[in-house]
């Protein structure tokens, strides 16, 4: 069963151009719908690694609170993974 959405010319533009590259990526023809699938299936991995702080505040107040707590515990984890590599304080030795 197909369905009808209505999008602006700049969302359809956009996708327009994540599906030129998507086909590169892949090397052959990607239909929207596969493209949407795409996106959906890849939704978490953008949130939590390629949105920087600027862009997140936009959405605030439309993510729901699960999409927030994911960006704050994948942040946490970030900082925790620096420190290890480069602690700010030397530890004692014993």
């Amino acid at each position: 069963m197909t369905t009808t959405i209505q999008i602006d010319n700049e969302t359809k533009r956009k996708l327009f151009n994540l599906k030129l590259k998507l086909e590169k990526e892949k090397g052959n023809a990607v239909t929207y719908n596969e493209l949407i699938i795409y996106l959906l299936e890849n939704q978490n991995n953008y949130l939590t690694n390629r949105v920087n702080m600027k862009e997140f505040r936009e959405f605030e107040g439309i993510l729901p609170e699960s999409a927030v707590e994911e960006y704050w515990r994948e942040k946490k984890r970030d900082l925790e993974r620096e420190e290890r590599k480069a602690p700010l304080k030397k530890e004692k030795e014993a």
